[in-house]
């Protein structure tokens, strides 16, 4: 649960504040959305980016199973997208909609390098894949012991 919080968390300032070329990516963080008559949307917009781990949570504490198998079915999906938004891309070739991307995230930070056809992952997203992949492999492990215990 705590890694969900903190992935959660990263995610959330990610979407509302700009940090500079760590999430220096096209349109607008959420907070200078609020002033522009678009507060609600932001907010319920803010609200379904933490409904997976608001789902877990409604899990462990009712001891329901199935918010948590639909928590990480979502984490997964989401996971799916992320290897194939990033890494399938930097390790086999970018298409030209990949890389026409790459443009917009060209002044982002990078761990690892790029080349041509091969654009690396920015700091920012492989961060939040590091926290969803361990989200992932962690809810599972505890869904199969949970599985082995009864």
């Amino acid at each position: 649960m705590k890694l969900q919080i903190i992935l959660a968390a990263y995610f959330q300032v990610m979407l509302w504040f700009p940090l500079g070329s760590w999430n220096d990516q096209p349109g607008k963080r959420l907070i200078t959305l609020l002033g522009e008559d678009q507060a609600l949307a932001v907010l319920g917009f803010a609200l379904v980016m933490l409904l997976p781990v608001l789902l877990f949570a409604l899990g462990l504490w009712k001891r329901w199973g199935w918010p948590i198998w639909l928590g990480l079915i979502g984490y997964g999906v989401w996971a799916a997208l992320q290897i194939q938004s990033w890494w399938i891309p930097w390790i086999f070739g970018a298409d030209e909609r990949a890389l026409n991307n790459q443009q917009f995230l060209r002044r982002t930070y990078k761990i690892f390098p790029s080349s041509i056809g091969h654009p690396a992952p920015d700091a920012m997203h492989f961060v939040l894949d590091v926290l969803l992949f361990l989200t992932v492999v962690t809810i599972a492990l505890g869904l199969l012991k949970t599985r082995r215990a009864r």
